[in-house]
């Protein structure tokens, strides 16, 4: 779906939107799914174990968001240039968030290859002693995980510029692959099925980093056939830096990626918070957001949808349009969120069950994600809105929500629940409740003022300058 249909009725437009929407949510339920498989099978192996992984996806994670820029900024500007019908420019702004995106994951492999034992040993320094199996087995997971994102980040570079020409279900097909081969080398090198060797965490490493890999070949392949509105022509690629398009992207960009460096490396100190009451605790922490990823997919793929509705719609200069995608991809989202809460309330304990059968762990993590659900339907808000914004190149109004809530309302109040009052890790879950709810209600603020419609991608020199018109 490149092009906006002309029909603009309320249910044409839910059309459109779920047109959009299901394969981004199915997607990352599958991304998900094998989330859970990976954390399931590492289970077996122990809490401690469970922990190494959760404590290196952490770090990955931080890393990772602080690299969004290319990506948002990358779908924010194909979209807007979709919806304008100029794809010679969407094609150079392609090739170069790939070249970008390349040279981005080197420096990260490069880094985490000389610091990630390091890193790890920061991350429990509130704890009485550190793990050294965490320290052992998640140093080389991170390691590998790490260098495998020079794969990866491009694949997510060109998933997002799929998104942004409104083409969900091409990066559903790679993340199917991808996650196909991802759970089978896993459960082969884990446990060393076969003439596979028993690597345990270290195999759940190197079949994420081999799945990236693939991912990344089917992506490239994708783009060099030319199926799609815009193409990998090897003959008419620059292979120089042009840093003009560069900085364009980062303009939009880098506000993004400060709200994904700001999440996920709150993330971070609540980790080190959680590690401070023990292995068992950072397990069913990690259980418990790993459940909880499977009921956010309606918030995130509505997010992607309202992201490449608004950018063409905005592109096409029809603002009106643009608002109406946002209120109805809103709409859709709080009612799917909400029944999925009521699904994942009365199911909970049966879930955790998948990831392990120790009882102070399944009890911890059940309690935490009951406290949670509550609140999850205004976190899918949150989510849908800011897909919004994005598409608008409207970044730093949610990378302001996103320290103040991370920063500043989640922080304060995991340290009065949680210690003040001694709810452990209870007291962390519903400080992320409070930090829901100041956050939805700002991101409501902004979008009804209307405001993101006046932050205007333009032409300069056949190139796109970001100006602020309010």
């Amino acid at each position: 779906m490149s092009e906006l249909t002309i029909d603009t009725s309320p249910k044409q437009m839910r059309r459109n939107i779920l047109g959009l929407a299901w394969p981004a949510i199915l997607r990352l339920f599958l991304q998900s799914i094998v989330g859970v498989v990976d954390v399931i099978m590492i289970g077996q192996l122990g809490a401690a174990a469970i922990a190494s992984v959760d404590i290196g996806n952490r770090i990955v994670f931080v890393l990772i968001g602080s690299l969004m820029s290319l990506t948002i900024g990358a779908t924010a500007m194909v979209a807007h240039y979709v919806g304008a019908g100029n794809k010679e420019e969407a094609n150079h702004i392609m090739w170069q968030s790939l070249m970008s995106g390349f040279l981005a994951a080197l420096i990260l492999a490069f880094l985490g290859s000389l610091f990630s034992e390091e890193i790890l040993k920061l991350m429990m320094v509130l704890m009485e002693e550190a793990d050294q199996f965490i320290i052992n087995e998640g140093s080389v997971y991170l390691k590998i995980v790490l260098a495998s994102m020079i794969f990866g980040l491009p694949m997510m570079v060109i998933n997002a510029i799929l998104q942004g020409i409104g083409d969900m279900k091409t990066p559903l097909f790679i993340m199917f692959i991808t996650n196909i081969i991802n759970v089978l080398l896993n459960y082969l090198l884990i446990f060393g099925i076969g003439f596979f060797p028993a690597l345990g965490v270290t195999g759940a490493a190197l079949g994420t980093g081999i799945g990236r890999l693939v991912g990344f070949i089917i992506g490239l392949i994708v783009l060099i056939r030319g199926d799609i509105d815009i193409r990998l022509d090897w003959k008419q690629l620059s292979w120089k830096f042009d840093w003009e398009t560069i900085k364009n992207i980062l303009k939009i960009g880098i506000p993004a990626a400060i709200e994904q460096f700001a999440r996920q490396s709150s993330q971070i100190i609540y980790t080190a918070l959680v590690a401070g009451l023990g292995t068992m605790t950072i397990a069913a922490n990690a259980v418990a957001m790993n459940v909880t990823t499977l009921s956010f997919m309606p918030g995130f793929g509505f997010g992607m949808a309202a992201t490449t509705l608004i950018g063409q719609s905005l592109g096409a200069e029809k603002k009106d349009l643009a608002e109406k995608y946002g209120k109805q991809s809103a709409y859709l989202t709080v009612i799917l969120m909400a029944l999925a809460s009521i699904a994942m309330f009365i199911w909970i304990q049966p879930i955790i069950h998948l990831y392990t059968d120790e009882p102070g762990v399944i009890k911890m993590a059940t309690s935490a994600l009951r406290i949670f659900l509550f609140f999850q339907p205004l976190f899918g808000l949150f989510m849908v809105l800011a897909g919004a914004l994005r598409g608008a190149g409207d970044t730093k109004w949610v990378m302001y929500f996103t320290i103040i809530g991370n920063w500043g309302v989640r922080l304060i109040f995991s340290l009065i629940f949680a210690f003040y009052f001694k709810l452990g890790l209870n007291g962390f879950w519903l400080a992320m409740g409070v930090d829901v709810i100041v956050r939805a209600g700002l991101i409501v603020w902004r979008f009804l003022s209307g405001k993101w419609k006046d932050l205007k991608v333009v032409q300069n020199n056949e190139k796109m300058v970001i100006e602020i018109l309010d």
